[in-house]
């Protein structure tokens, strides 16, 4: 649709439509615009040939619009469009030449269409509210936003307790440097106790104190007028107090061992009285729960890599159903995957030289077939940069290609010791203790170094732009330098599939039978088979690209397995597409039911039931029995990801709790140099204007659980100079601009005029909580407070989607032509955040 700034021109636009295809369309474009500025050119003339593309867009407007809708027949293809719609699409016709984008939203637009009645009446209503507040707000800061301080879980941070800590207050005497200091317990364990002052204490971590325990030698017979040492782990403040986290020392003659056991006897006997801390085992729950809803919607795919020799060796890829599409795309002919050499030496010594904390780039990619093999085509922000012509050629040859790929690529620090996860309840509690992994998995992931994320960051909208930088025929034999080599020898890299809670509604199982695609009269049927199946659907691989979207119905037939039933008639099944590959290979189908039973289900069901012993699950046991839980800690003890969770409260959708790693990511630095109180997150830059609830809860109530993650892009500006704290950011989605070029107009400004920082997040539902993996904490708490575990339990059964946050602001200044070395710009944001960060925060 024509942005409103371009909509005074609308008539060079409508003169201009029937000449988009025509030899004389540079004249008369001239002729029409010469008094127009070169800028206002160039939006037009873009304007125009995004309208003018070729669309094989279905046009669906069945309950879309207010009039009686019928099929309509064009190029072998049923669109089902009203009388009005009719009219605009036939009219378009004659002025395009063709079906194109800009036909398809003009019958998308029609007077009567729902979205747009919809959408003028919500205009008028805002209109309305900003009238009627105006004079309320007259006399308040209107630009000032309410803050939406989040609560923060740290991902892959667990407290370990090797035993019970108890609620106990009993006065102490705190000796430091032959001082002495009253003070009182706030909990109590064998190996440590919290105390608390009144005054602060100048006390270093790591130092030792002397703790007399005055209060407990008034009841019991301790002999302990020398004291008990213990180190100081951390002080903090709290209101007016002053509390010291101390561990206690364990004397090398064991003259302690007595106090000990009375500590154990003591708490043991008095914890039901005294209630036990479990502050560190509800975080774990926490942060546990929140893993387990991430970890498989997670979009990037972890790539770990081994060290032998001095050599990058990728071994394993750690797989979900949001990133097995990444894996699948890096494969070739042969079925192996070619990290060994899109990840190569060179590359990653580039990113491990970077000075910033986070190691990142942009990989750009697309391949070739050719006598029956695939070829891999690849290139970085950095190996581009070095030739302007290299660049133009590699991104606009590349963009034409379907196989076109933009892959945000991180670089990340690991070893086989952060595989392990600590205890997360006391010793004595567990049922079972946490053991390491075992032999084979430690021998597995032993020389495990590092883990390369590789996002895929592509869309319809950033190819288009690649596809304007200009391409010489002539110099399309330099894009070889990027490709790359075949060899013999590659080393074998397996996909090792994350383990969490199958919410499927029943069971699927391997099988390939052959499966036909009918298609209209005149079309050639489109063969492929099957992956796996239920009895209410099944997964199908075509043999090639498929141009079908999601929510088309297909007619197929299963002629193999016709051979062997009689009963029933397996051709022309109708089956509607749930999901479908980027690949647009495989799409994964359910039975559609009518008036009848469905042939294909009563089939399937009956396969099920006389062969379930000879059918192999889809959901195998793992090779490596333990390496995927090993992968997963390894991980999320290295990540530096960020993201935002949804949670249902009744009828709404709030956003009010975001999970990060221990590493800064940018979008939680700028979050900071916003917020008033340095402590605390402030989220509402991000949500103006109700973008939660407002745009991403009502994209979450149409989504399932298997959907695809939705995509959006977030752009925040900032000036090139900060004068004062807490900064102010401009922040603009995607959705805010009509048009790609309002869009472009906003990024080309925005770094002309200082930094720009741009976020692309994906949106995905959740499913239920996997319970399983936090039964042991969970029962623990049930024990001592079975009020804190239902709170616990109905947070994370409130949780309803999670957005996945990647930083794409080194890809978007080439995508919309940016005259700026995208290098050099991370570096002037990551300096612009550093000197914002010191700003005082008042």
């Amino acid at each position: 649709m024509t942005a409103a700034d371009l909509q005074q021109y609308i008539g060079v636009i409508d003169r201009m439509k029937s000449l988009l295809n025509s030899a004389d369309f540079d004249q008369v474009f001239a002729l029409l615009t010469s008094e127009l500025p070169k800028s206002k050119q160039f939006l037009l003339k873009m304007e125009l040939k995004r309208m003018a593309q070729p669309c094989n867009y279905f046009i669906d407007l069945r309950g879309h619009v207010d009039g009686d809708v019928s099929p309509y027949e064009f190029m072998g293809k049923t669109h089902y469009m009203d009388k009005n719609a009719i009219k605009v699409f036939e009219r378009g016709l004659k002025q395009y030449g063709s079906y194109t984008i800009g036909l398809y939203e003009e019958v998308l637009n029609t007077e009567n269409n729902f979205r747009v009645m919809h959408r003028k009446e919500a205009a008028q209503r805002v209109k309305t509210a900003l009238q009627q507040s105006s004079t309320r707000k007259a006399d308040t800061d209107t630009d000032t936003l309410p803050e939406q301080y989040a609560k923060i879980i740290h991902f892959g941070s667990y407290t370990a307790r090797q035993d019970e800590r108890m609620n106990f207050a009993i006065e102490v005497e705190i000796e430091y440097q032959g001082r002495r200091f009253d003070a009182s317990t706030s909990d109590l364990s064998v190996s440590g106790c919290k105390v608390k002052l009144t005054k602060p204490v100048q006390i270093n971590p790591g130092e030792s104190i002397k703790l007399f325990f005055t209060g407990l030698e008034q009841e019991f017979m301790l002999g302990l007028a020398d004291g008990v040492m213990y180190k100081l782990i951390e002080n903090h403040s709290k209101a007016a107090n002053h509390y010291l986290r101390l561990q206690r020392l364990v004397s090398a003659d064991g003259d302690d061992k007595q106090f000990a056991d009375f500590l154990q006897r003591f708490i043991t006997g008095n914890k039901r009285r005294y209630k036990v801390n479990l502050d560190s085992v509800c975080q774990t729950v926490q942060t546990k729960g929140y893993e387990q809803f991430y970890v498989p919607r997670i979009s990037a795919l972890p790539v770990f890599i081994a060290v032998k020799d001095g050599q990058p060796i990728p071994k394993f890829a750690f797989t979900t159903e949001y990133s097995r599409s990444v894996w699948h795309y890096f494969l070739d002919e042969q079925h192996q995957a070619v990290f060994d050499s899109l990840l190569n030496v060179r590359r990653l010594k580039q990113l491990l030289q970077q000075t910033s904390e986070v190691k990142s780039t942009i990989i750009y990619s697309f391949t070739h077939a050719a006598k029956g093999k695939l070829f891999f085509y690849s290139a970085t922000t950095e190996e581009l940069a070095e030739s302007e012509q290299l660049k133009q050629l590699f991104l606009g040859f590349g963009a034409s290609k379907s196989s076109w790929r933009v892959f945000h690529c991180n670089l990340l620090r690991t070893s086989a010791a952060m595989a392990e996860m600590p205890d997360t309840i006391p010793e004595q509690n567990q049922s079972k203790p946490a053991g390491a992994h075992s032999a084979l998995v430690q021998q597995l992931i032993k020389d495990l170094r590092y883990i390369v994320n590789l996002t895929d960051i592509t869309s319809t909208d950033n190819t288009f732009w690649y596809q304007s930088y200009k391409v010489d025929p002539q110099q399309l034999k330099q894009l070889a330098n990027f490709g790359h080599k075949k060899r013999a020898d590659t080393p074998p890299c397996e996909a090792v599939a994350a383990q969490y809670v199958n919410l499927r509604s029943e069971s699927r199982y391997l099988y390939k039978t052959a499966v036909q695609i009918v298609q209209p009269e005149g079309d050639a049927e489109i063969n492929g088979h099957s992956r796996d199946f239920s009895s209410k659907g099944l997964q199908l691989e075509t043999t090639l690209p498929v141009q079908f979207e999601k929510g088309d119905v297909l007619l197929i037939s299963l002629p193999d397995m016709q051979k062997i039933s009689s009963r029933f008639e397996l051709n022309a099944l109708p089956y509607e597409i749930m999901a479908i590959s980027k690949s647009r290979s495989i799409m994964n189908l359910r039975a559609v039911e009518g008036e009848q039973p469905h042939n294909g289900r009563l089939f399937f069901q009956q396969l099920i039931q006389n062969n379930r012993a000879k059918l192999t699950p889809a959901e195998e046991s793992p090779k490596y029995q333990g390496l995927a839980p090993a992968l997963r800690n390894m991980y999320l003890n290295a990540q530096n990801n960020f993201a935002l969770f949804l949670h249902r409260k009744g009828i709404r959708y709030e956003i009010d709790t975001v999970a990060q790693s221990t590493d800064c990511h940018s979008l939680q630095n700028l979050l900071s140099l916003s917020s008033k109180n340095a402590a605390q997150m402030d989220l509402a830059p991000i949500l103006r204007n109700n973008a939660a609830s407002l745009h991403f809860a009502q994209q979450l109530k149409q989504m399932k659980r298997f959907d695809s993650a939705r995509a959006y892009e977030l752009f925040i500006a900032l000036p090139a100079t900060i004068e004062t704290a807490p900064t102010e950011l401009l922040c603009r989605y995607d959705y805010e601009f009509d048009t790609e070029q309002l869009k472009q107009q906003f990024v080309l400004d925005a770094l002309q005029n200082g930094s720009l920082f741009c976020f692309k997040l994906m949106l995905s539902r959740t499913g239920r909580p996997d319970t399983d993996y936090i039964a042991a904490e969970m029962n623990y708490i049930s024990t001592y407070a079975i009020h804190k575990a239902k709170a616990l339990e109905e947070e994370l059964w409130s949780v309803a989607g999670v957005i996945d946050i990647v930083d794409i602001s080194t890809e978007v200044p080439w995508r919309y032509g940016a005259k700026v070395d995208p290098i050099k710009q991370k570096q002037i944001q990551l300096d612009q955040i550093a000197l914002q960060l010191k700003q005082p925060v008042t």
